[in-house]
């Protein structure tokens, strides 16, 4: 079982990347993601998502009893999702993560803005 820190996500207005940061290529988003679960606080609430190796995601919030179905890539160093829908032409939405090395995080990077941990919660990867 793999377990990596993940930043939760809340938006911020800020640029660039601080030294100790470090985006990763598509290589290394592959690596990260895909097999793998995702567990942590999303906007204040317990969240866990399943990137299957198929391209298919499921999200599901606390309280929640079944998952959001989504689709998912990985391309050009960032990862990408479309939750419009598995029927539907795809409407892609698309992040840079980033490694944060100092404190051992990881967290999305949209463009813009730029988005990080709202404190205080480490998240897991492992894989299942």
């Amino acid at each position: 079982m793999k377990l990596l820190p993940i930043a939760a996500i809340a938006a911020l207005s800020a640029t660039g990347l601080a030294a100790q940061e470090k985006a990763l290529t598509t290589a290394e988003i592959q690596e990260l993601l895909v097999g793998n679960t995702v567990e942590g606080i999303h906007f204040g609430t317990h969240t866990r998502q399943y990137f299957s190796p198929s391209g298919l995601t499921l999200w599901i919030k606390s309280g929640d009893e079944t998952p959001s179905e989504a689709r998912y890539k990985i391309e050009d160093d960032q990862y990408c999702s479309s939750w419009v829908g598995l029927w539907s032409d795809p409407e892609w939405g698309c992040f840079s993560i980033v490694h944060d090395e100092k404190q051992g995080l990881y967290y999305y990077l949209a463009q813009p803005p730029r988005t990080c941990t709202d404190g205080g919660y480490e998240e897991r990867i492992e894989n299942v």
